[in-house]
């Protein structure tokens, strides 16, 4: 049996036509709209991935930075420490040297003391006199000058003694003032005027130092004594 087809107006063949085509394009724009996005989302993620990249390297420069900075922040507040640890101990080996440069020891003060004033001829006691004479134990003293005239008629004395320790001290002071005494009994009644000098005299301590300076220029003596132990 022979297939009649459907007659269609011009109009509706047209249309069927366009449809026609409309359909057959349709795959290829899904084909092209899906590589357009395809494309699209390949280009985002490389983005995606520097931009990620970016950031890991720029958080890596800050912490690398942040480290510098502190190692360096630390290296010059040690190096500061240690400078001032070296200038303390330097400062005060320089203090230490300049007490050790200016202390004299008893025999350069008295020496000093016979540059400066015109002393009689002196002799110098030694352990045993200072024992046996005046009951002054040595073993209190750390160094001594004990220096009386040679002439038995002059009462002139320079006496200079170093403590071992402060506990000594007021028993050289004391020793001392006995010998004040008797060198005031010696002269008393045969030689008045040199009582006088001794009347006048005074024992004097400054630190581990106790002195007695029985003179005429008793001030001028004690004014390079003091001087010198200062």
């Amino acid at each position: 049996m022979r297939r009649f087809m459907k007659y269609r107006k011009p109009e509706e063949q047209e249309a069927v036509g366009v449809a026609v085509k409309r359909t057959a394009l349709l795959p290829v724009l899904i084909l092209g709209m899906s590589l357009v996005m395809a494309g699209c989302g390949n280009e985002g993620g490389k983005a995606g991935d520097t931009g990620a990249e970016n950031a890991v390297e720029s958080e890596s420069s800050d912490t690398a930075g942040k480290t510098e900075s502190a190692d360096d922040g630390g290296s010059v507040g040690t190096e500061a420490e240690g400078g001032e640890s070296a200038g303390a101990d330097s400062q005060e080996t320089a203090d230490a040297s300049d007490a050790s440069a200016k202390e004299m020891s008893v025999q350069e003060i008295y020496k000093s003391v016979e540059e400066s004033v015109q002393l009689p001829s002196m002799v110098e006691g030694d352990d045993d006199f200072i024992s046996n004479y005046y009951g002054i134990d040595p073993a209190n003293l750390d160094s001594y000058v004990f220096a009386s005239a040679e002439d038995a008629t002059l009462a002139t004395s320079v006496i200079i003694m170093k403590a071992k320790s402060e506990d000594a001290v007021g028993t050289l002071e004391s020793s001392l003032n006995t010998v004040k005494d008797q060198k005031a009994a010696e002269m008393q009644g045969y030689i008045p005027e040199q009582y006088d000098i001794v009347a006048d005299s005074s024992v004097k301590t400054e630190g581990l130092y106790v002195y007695l300076v029985i003179a005429e220029d008793a001030g001028d003596i004690e004014s390079v004594i003091s001087a010198a132990i200062k």
